[in-house]
């Protein structure tokens, strides 16, 4: 029997709960990219704190939009949505109503007001590509409305996927918190499972898939439908001109970070591709949160946005799993085998650069020279710090030495598969440590 998506345990089950618990809650707007897991999750949560639920499609029962396209008082709204939807009860008090990619339907999002006034009904909209088309629908939230974002699984949710207490967990990091090596034992089962998160990826339909069959042919078809549904979002949403560039940009992205330095270049999404012709692609593809960017930057002083080089940076994919799709069956081995550094580290980077982000931690860079380069700059308690994650061979130990004696850098971080050691200025902790930065 196949475990379904909705079993899948989530930290944004307490955002929810907290926002039902409020006493004149408004509506609750569930933003993030596609496959991250938003319907299932708003439809386990009805059924665990609903008598009702009415789930209104807008992508998969266009029928459903024209329950909004007449007058949009509470009884005409009411009828409709008994006239159009045979399933769910509409009983105040009692009913969640869902408005799933609500983009596609921008009357739903005015309606939701309607449905909230003196509490009758609960609403929570979801939005996939919300600022794909800002013209026809403003993301930014109303008055009445709450944000919750809401990424693909992180690390630590893989870990409970794969059935790892949340007692383990806390003793490791313990050992993290008091920067003391962490037990062999539990070491050996993280890094193990750090190493299958890289082939995984984080969106719930393929860790579900996986936890259940641990076939990783079936990881990677899933994989593969999931990247083809954003070929066609960009489909349709764009056309013409804009969307050719944009599914060029789309599709150069694996080819970009398998490159030594990683730094996105329009040269090779076109022959002779310049910014003037592409750049307008990259912001799309960023609003329709299909992709992250880190920015080089020209010096290592906080705070890093006002020291960003806005026109050089990287870019990856929402999920690197995504990235996993593109480079298929030889990457999957070459990493469970042990290889975290196969395609120039493609994968080992994307991974990490997926994890800070779900941390909320923006993404910057520093790069002098093709020998010094450090793949992520972070804040950590006010202080600039290196963060390396290549461990190929020496050269990133040399390039922090320089950061070190050249550039005033006073502390580093090397993540990397060996157990936890602390010096003066440079901090070795396990990849898997990336959940409690």
């Amino acid at each position: 029997m196949v475990l379904a998506i909705k079993m899948l345990k989530r930290k944004a089950e307490s955002a929810l709960k907290a926002w039902k618990e409020k006493e004149n809650r408004g509506v609750l707007f569930l933003q993030g990219p596609r496959g991250s897991g938003k319907s299932s999750l708003v439809t386990k949560f009805a059924k665990e704190n609903y008598n009702h639920f009415v789930h209104l499609d807008f992508e998969n029962n266009p029928v459903h939009k024209s329950i909004f396209f007449s007058s949009l008082d509470f009884s005409s709204i009411i009828k409709q949505i008994t006239l159009k939807l045979r399933r769910g009860k509409l009983i105040p008090n009692e009913t969640l109503i869902f408005l799933d990619e609500v983009h596609l339907s921008p009357k739903a999002r005015e309606a939701a007001k309607t449905l909230i006034e003196g509490n009758r009904f609960d609403v929570i909209m979801a939005s996939s590509f919300s600022g794909a088309n800002i013209d026809r629908f403003d993301p930014s939230p109303l008055e009445h409305e709450e944000i919750l974002n809401v990424s693909s699984m992180d690390l630590e949710e893989f870990m409970w996927a794969n059935g790892i207490s949340t007692q383990a967990i806390d003793d490791v990091y313990r050992c993290f918190n008091e920067k003391r090596p962490i037990p062999s034992i539990l070491h050996e089962q993280f890094i193990n499972l750090f190493k299958e998160y890289m082939v995984v990826g984080g969106m719930p339909e393929v860790v579900s898939a996986f936890v259940n069959n641990h076939d990783f042919r079936e990881v990677l078809n899933i994989q593969r439908k999931i990247y083809n549904s954003y070929v066609k979002a960009i489909e349709d949403h764009l056309t013409g001109p804009n969307q050719t560039k944009a599914l060029q940009c789309f599709n150069s992205i694996d080819s970009q970070l398998m490159k030594e330095n990683k730094k996105f270049q329009y040269g090779v999404v076109e022959d002779k591709g310049n910014a003037r012709k592409f750049e307008s692609s990259i912001l799309w593809l960023y609003d329709a949160e299909m992709i992250r960017i880190s920015f080089q930057l020209d010096n290592l002083l906080l705070p890093f946005h006002r020291n960003a080089r806005y026109n050089i940076f990287k870019v990856y994919f929402q999920d690197h799993g995504l990235l996993m799709s593109r480079l298929g069956y030889q990457a999957q081995q070459a990493i469970m085998d042990g290889n975290f550094n196969i395609e120039n580290s493609a994968v080992l980077e994307a991974t990490v650069a997926d994890l800070l982000a779900k941390n909320d931690i923006r993404l910057f860079y520093y790069s002098k020279s093709t020998t010094l380069n450090m793949e992520f700059i972070v804040d950590v308690g006010g202080v600039v710090t290196a963060l390396s994650v290549n461990d190929a061979d020496n050269t990133k130990a040399k390039a922090l030495t320089s950061l070190y004696e050249n550039y005033d850098l006073k502390f580093g971080i090397e993540l990397t598969r060996d157990n936890l050691s602390v010096s003066d200025n440079l901090h070795r902790y396990p990849l898997y440590c990336l959940m409690f930065f």
